[in-house]
């Protein structure tokens, strides 16, 4: 499976208002009013961490595909 991370795309007054996932660039919003640059971190990083990559679902599957039919 694809090894995925977060980046940090975008912010305002240093910090994170949007994060993107690099593998399905999949978009996470920090929504206002945060207290901080640690709250708003970790509002983005709980939205990536529940998401689901179609991109690497994709990737994988025909690959495992490959796999079965060299047996």
């Amino acid at each position: 499976m694809i090894k995925r991370k977060l980046k940090i795309v975008r912010r305002t007054n240093n910090i994170p208002v949007m994060g993107a996932c690099d593998v399905c660039n999949m978009q996470f919003h920090a929504h206002y009013p945060l207290s901080g640059q640690s709250e708003a971190q970790a509002a983005i990083q709980q939205q990536f961490n529940a998401h689901k990559c179609e991109a690497a679902h994709k990737e994988a599957e025909p690959a495992a595909a490959q796999a079965a039919d060299k047996k």
